[in-house]
């Protein structure tokens, strides 16, 4: 699909000004989302999709900007002229330009990989968005995420990141707040809080082994922690194992949010109701817990994660500390952190498996808040998954 930069916007359809819209308000690159095709080729299935929009830098007789969705299923019949419908919900990687063809098809072959990962586990709720199904007239493309702040290192290798990270600070330790490798919870798309653990699967035992080697290599932790789940220190005794004189620590207080009614429950299953609960959040209810009286909300999980971390890090000051967690105890403290964002955004920070986000903090105080919290770095992955 083309980009229209040289007509007039009131010329556009709605559908052309929504194109245009994105691709002049975010980043050329590689993009992850959900699509699908109006009803003449069955449009009530909504397939995986890996979204590239630039200028194709590879080749050099590109001259206009374009967005190419690859739909990832294999059809029995054509569908040109038909409407799509794309939900984007994650960018992924930047553009680039490579020497040969084959090395192009390579690097597709992956990002194709990687976005079907991806929107199997933490974005595969988004599968039955009403927005893919309703195909009573043509509609625009759909966005979700917000952008992270000027500043902060997002989505990105983690040794090219470690290597642009700012000296410590006086009064400062440098937490990596990671997240545990994938879990058969996570492959089998059951939602997995703090009242239910999960053991990794093959893929999150590699994840972490591959993070504990090119992390070990960067860094020396003085301490290597875990919340008290199996899938937490599980991680960390994997990466723990390339440093051997680190201090080791549980810190039951960094649990993943409690779901309530809803452990374990199918995500596809549950799907209205996490939309909803999403909503509310969104709009700015963070009492509003999940699965009910039993569950907890954002504001519940960030008055444990704070408490938990004031007792664990007061006076490590100048010391380095790998902490493996989960995904909404990250984003909770990474939203609430970063200036510009807050609580209410923590949807849309991103968090993949084995993640190491880099957060400075202020340890000389007894009682942590916010503003003792510098984020520097979020989202970073080690050796193949590495994007960039």
């Amino acid at each position: 699909m083309q980009v229209y930069w040289d007509r007039d916007v009131r010329d556009l359809s709605e559908q052309e000004r929504a194109m245009r819209d994105f691709a002049e308000t975010h980043r050329a690159g590689i993009y992850c989302a959900w699509g699908s095709i109006e009803e003449a080729v069955g449009g009530q299935e909504v397939h995986k999709v890996a979204l590239s929009m630039g200028w194709n830098p590879t080749f050099t007789d590109v001259k206009a900007k374009t967005v190419e969705p690859w739909i990832l299923h294999n059809f029995d019949q054509d569908f040109y002229g038909c409407h799509l419908r794309l939900l984007v919900l994650a960018y992924i990687r930047p553009e680039l330009k490579f020497d040969t063809i084959e090395q192009l098809k390579q690097e597709i072959a992956l990002d194709g990989e990687f976005c079907a990962a991806a929107l199997a586990s933490e974005l595969l709720s988004f599968q039955g968005d009403s927005f893919l199904h309703a195909w009573s007239t043509p509609a625009p493309v759909k966005l979700q995420a917000a952008p992270m702040p000027a500043g902060i290192i997002v989505s990105t290798s983690l040794t090219k990141a470690l290597e642009e990270m700012p000296p410590l600070q006086a009064g400062c330790v440098r937490l990596f707040l990671a997240r545990h490798g994938e879990t058969t919870a996570n492959e089998k798309g059951l939602l997995c809080g703090g009242d239910l653990d999960s053991e990794l699967n093959s893929n999150g035992e590699k994840q972490a082994e591959e993070l504990a080697q090119e992390f070990c290599s960067l860094v020396t932790p003085e301490i290597i922690g875990s919340s008290s789940q199996r899938r937490a220190v599980r991680s960390a005794d994997l990466v723990a194992r390339c440093c051997p004189k680190s201090e080791r620590l549980v810190i039951d207080d960094l649990r993943e949010m409690r779901y309530g009614l809803l452990e374990g429950a199918l995500i596809a299953d549950v799907g209205d109701e996490m939309k909803s609960i999403a909503k509310a959040w969104r709009d700015g209810n963070l009492e509003e817990r999940v699965g009910g009286e039993r569950g907890e909300s954002p504001k519940d999980l960030v008055v444990r994660v704070l408490h938990g971390l004031s007792r664990s890090l007061q006076q490590q000051e100048g010391k380095a500390v790998l902490l493996f967690c989960h995904s909404w105890v990250n984003k909770a403290l990474i939203a609430l952190a970063t200036p510009g964002l807050g609580l209410q955004k923590l949807l849309d920070i991103p968090q993949r498996n084995c993640a190491v986000n880099v957060i400075d903090v202020d340890c000389r105080h007894s009682d942590l808040s916010p503003s003792h919290f510098r984020v520097l770095a979020v989202d970073l992955v080690a050796g193949s998954r590495a994007r960039i």
